[in-house]
């Protein structure tokens, strides 16, 4: 019989894509575990994808507004949720205690709750802090993970790389913004670094813009070149299976780099004063993060 597994943590693209490692180490523990994420089903999408999780629920929907319900009701729908779980871990605050005693007084003792992110006193990666409560799976091994898309995803890449008449390898993905304008590579920096990549390997470079990302796309168009092609409105699941078929990536501390580090051959990343590398850094393999202070900038 499988050990079912709930796994609840809202947060940023990035945040739940971090979780891919935990999930990792679940499924080589528990050869044989369900492991359901209740989190943006968007941003889990690529990991149900790749096979590491085997359900999404919608954690900003029902049952899960009934966490902080104050008079929470004897066996809700909530409580009725969790009992078909023979594991569940909550990563959210719970600093007046309400969510623990409401899992108490239902007789949910399988339940843990634990803080989604460290103290700044205590600054270790997200990762291993994620994992803390599972002392069971041992220590995480960060930087030794790579996902590959599914199928179906791979070949709704295959289309939309066709119509940039762009074939495997040749070309590698660049990500200019995301993550706030503080996180934004120094458009002069990134330049520098994507005509060095494309003079070497003779490969097209292909911007990602996202929802939030149509200023500095624009900026780095005008500064590198109006026709480098543009991908735009992508999904994360389609987009995984995308920067797959690349060659390399380049960007920022951003969502899409988390997506990047686990599926692109080689992810560079360049991190500036905003932000923590040694809390935040992906965790895929061949990923490579460098300060921004290394390239001049």
């Amino acid at each position: 019989m499988a050990t079912r597994i709930l796994i609840y943590r809202m947060g940023a693209f990035g945040d739940t894509l971090l979780l891919a490692l935990l999930f990792k180490q679940l499924g080589n523990h528990y050869g044989n575990a369900h492991i359901t994420l209740a989190a943006n089903p968007n941003y889990a999408a690529p990991l149900l994808d790749s096979g590491l999780i085997h359900e999404i629920l919608d954690g900003d929907s029902s049952p899960f507004h009934l966490l902080y319900n104050a008079q929470p009701q004897e066996n809700d729908a909530l409580c009725r949720l969790i009992k078909r779980y023979d594991m569940c871990m909550f990563y959210t605050s719970d600093i007046s205690g309400e969510l623990a005693k409401r899992l108490s007084s239902n007789g949910l003792g399988h339940c843990r709750i634990h803080p989604p992110f460290p103290p700044h006193s205590e600054e270790i990666h997200i990762c291993e802090w994620m994992m803390r409560p599972w002392l069971i799976l041992g220590t995480p091994e960060l930087g030794k993970i790579k996902l590959g898309p599914s199928q179906k995803n791979f070949t709704s890449s295959v289309k939309l790389l066709d119509k940039y008449d762009l074939e495997h390898s040749s070309f590698f993905a660049i990500h200019p913004g995301g993550g706030g304008k503080s996180k934004w590579i120094p458009l002069p920096i990134l330049d520098t670094m994507v005509r060095k990549q494309a003079d070497e390997t003779g490969q097209l470079p292909v911007v990602i813009e996202g929802p939030a990302d149509s200023v500095v796309c624009e900026e780095f168009q005008r500064l590198f070149d109006d026709s480098i092609p543009v991908l735009r409105d992508t999904t994360p699941k389609v987009l995984s299976a995308l920067l797959s078929k690349s060659s390399a990536y380049f960007g920022g501390d951003s969502g899409v780099s988390h997506l990047a580090s686990l599926y692109a051959p080689r992810a560079t990343i360049l991190y500036g004063p905003d932000s923590n590398m040694r809390v935040w850094r992906p965790i895929g393999s061949g990923t490579q993060c460098i300060p921004w202070k290394t390239m001049g900038g």
